[in-house]
C-alpha cells in the first residue's frame, strides 16, 4: 500500500512541528562518551561537538526557547550563547537521552544515507560562511555559521518521514540539471522545501536573525548573501565540483568578497580538506574527495 502524504505546506507543517527531532549517531555516541568524563569538558568541546550536527543545533535552539522567560527581551542566537545559558550539566540532562538517525529511520538505509549527506552539506556551508564571514569580519561570524548550518533542516527531517517523496524529487534533479529545483518541490510536496523550513522557523520561534538570515529572499542584505552563497556552493558540489553552476558560484562569491575567483576557490577548497577530516561524523565522501578525483 503506497503510504499518503501531505499536499500542502499547511499539512506538512502540523506534521513536521511536532516530530521527535533525531540526531546523528557519531554524536549520540559522542555525548554518552563525554558524559562518562564530564569532569574533562568544557562548554567549548560541547560548542564544537553541537557544530557538527545540524539536528541538535536545532534541537538546541528549539530547547532554549521553552525555556526563555518572560524577561528575557532578546534572542539567544548562537550555540555558544546558549550553551552558557544552561550549562554542561543541563546539556547532558535535555540532550543525554536522544536518539539517533538510525534508530529512528531503522531499516532504510537509503534515506539514512541521504540524511547524513545532507546533514553533511549543511555543515560544510557553516564552514563556508565562517570563512567568508571572518574574511568579511561579520561582526558575529556565529551566528551566520548557524544560520548556514540551520538552512537544510527541514530537507534533513523531510528524508526522515517521506523519503519516497524526497528520491523522486533527488531523481528528476539528477536526470535533468535544467529542472528548477523549487518547480519539482512544489509538483511532489505541494510547496518549495525553503517555504517549509522558513514556516518551520516561525513555528518553531528561532531567533529572527538566524531565520532572517537563512531566507534567500533577502539575498539583496549582504549577510543574507553570504549564507546563500556557502549553501550553494555546498548544494552544487555534491554531484561535481568543477560543474557550471559551481563556477557560476564562484563568480558571485569573488564579485561578492571582491577578490579573484582562484582566491574564492582555494578559501572553499580548504573548508573542504577541513571539513573532510570530520567525516566519520557523516559516513559520506566528502567534498574534497571529489576535488582530487574528477
Amino acid at each position: 500500500m503506497t503510504k499518503k502524504y501531505p499536499n500542502n505546506i499547511e499539512s506538512w507543517l502540523s506534521l513536521l512541528s511536532t516530530l521527535e527531532v533525531p540526531i546523528l549517531k557519531y554524536t549520540h555516541e559522542q555525548i554518552i562518551k563525554h558524559q562518562q568524563n564530564i569532569s574533562d569538558i568544557d562548554l567549548r568541546d560541547l560548542s564544537i561537538l553541537i557544530r557538527h550536527d545540524p539536528l541538535l543545533s536545532l534541537k538546541l535552539l528549539k530547547h532554549q526557547e521553552t525555556k526563555r522567560s518572560h524577561s528575557q527581551t532578546t534572542d539567544v542566537t548562537t550555540i555558544e550563547k546558549v550553551l552558557l545559558m544552561i550549562g554542561i550539566k543541563g546539556f547532558f540532562s535535555s540532550f543525554g537521552g536522544t536518539r539517533h538517525i538510525e534508530d529512528a529511520m531503522s531499516r532504510n538505509d537509503t534515506a539514512i544515507d541521504n540524511c547524513h549527506k545532507t546533514c553533511y552539506r549543511a555543515y560544510f556551508a557553516s564552514q563556508i560562511a565562517d570563512s567568508m564571514g571572518k574574511y568579511r569580519r561579520d561582526l558575529d561570524p556565529n551566528e551566520i555559521v548557524t544560520a548556514a548550518l540551520l538552512h537544510e533542516t527541514a530537507e534533513i527531517l523531510l528524508w526522515q518521514i517521506a523519503p519516497e517523496l524526497m528520491n523522486s524529487i533527488k531523481e528528476k534533479l539528477k536526470g535533468n540539471r535544467n529542472l528548477r529545483s523549487k518547480e519539482i518541490q512544489n509538483e511532489t510536496l505541494g510547496c518549495s522545501i525553503h517555504e517549509l523550513q522558513q514556516r518551520l522557523c516561525a513555528l518553531w520561534s528561532l531567533p529572527k536573525i538566524l531565520t532572517h538570515l537563512a531566507n534567500d529572499d533577502y539575498d539583496e542584505e549582504p549577510r543574507v548573501r553570504l549564507v546563500k552563497l556557502a549553501t550553494s556552493i555546498a548544494r552544487h558540489t555534491e554531484w561535481s565540483v568543477y560543474s557550471e553552476l559551481y563556477f557560476e558560484d564562484l563568480a558571485k562569491a569573488a564579485e561578492f568578497l571582491k577578490i579573484d575567483t582562484e582566491d574564492v576557490h582555494k578559501l572553499i577548497v580548504s573548508a573542504s580538506l577541513y571539513t573532510a577530516k570530520q567525516w566519520h561524523w557523516y559516513d559520506v565522501q566528502p567534498t574534497a574527495a571529489r576535488l582530487i578525483t574528477e
